[in-house]
């Protein structure tokens, strides 16, 4: 493993557990529950740098999942508001989806397989724009559920979005495998040719 994707596992098992930190700021834990809390926190980011080393023989969409989970969950939170008000709720909105996209979607770009793959076949922007509305539009129906009071709507509505989140990206990724393969756009490229071929076949013939 280069020297890089071992400091992007390291960074995402980071975000991952200064995340529960943020979090237990916030929501107000007796000392028992702080230490399970963080036991779990802990088993999770060991958890998510260890599927980073050991991604290579999973599947190619991992690395993102693990991107947008850790990196961009982490921007998410930054980004939300404390404010409990639906007014706030829409205020809130953007600076969420900034810091998703910041600190998730564009590390992804440069060390997630599938996008890598994406920008050699030269479908990058079609790739990424599928992805961003999917996890817009998971983001957008887990907006309505919300669950406690006070700091607890907070963090419910938190783990909404980020579970919104990730199933909209697993959407967006089987849209896109489905729409995008390399194969796919190999076939219909040679198809293309073969079309033009015959079209100026059939110009000589005249």
């Amino acid at each position: 493993m280069r020297p890089a994707d071992r400091l992007v596992g390291v960074w995402l098992g980071f975000a991952v557990f200064l995340q529960a930190l943020l979090i237990a700021a916030v929501v107000p834990m007796s000392r028992a529950h702080q230490i399970q809390f963080f036991l779990g926190a802990v088993c999770l980011t060991l958890l998510v740098i260890y599927l980073w080393r050991w991604r290579l023989y999973l599947n190619s969409h991992v690395d993102m999942l693990l991107i947008m989970f850790a990196s961009g969950g982490l921007g998410m939170f930054l980004g939300m508001s404390s404010h409990m008000s639906h007014a706030a709720d829409f205020a809130a909105w953007w600076p969420m989806c900034t810091g998703m996209f910041i600190l998730g979607l564009a590390p992804a770009i440069g060390f997630s397989r599938c996008l890598r793959a994406a920008r050699r076949h030269g479908y990058l922007l079609k790739a990424l724009l599928i992805d961003s509305s999917a996890m817009l539009a998971g983001m957008l129906l887990s907006a309505s559920v919300t669950i406690g009071r006070g700091e607890w709507m907070m963090i419910s509505r938190y783990f909404t979005m980020l579970a919104g989140m990730m199933l909209g990206m697993i959407a967006g990724m089987g849209i896109r495998s489905i729409f995008l393969s390399p194969l796919r756009l190999q076939t219909r490229r040679e198809l293309s040719n073969d079309t033009s071929e015959a079209c100026v076949r059939a110009g000589r013939s005249r």
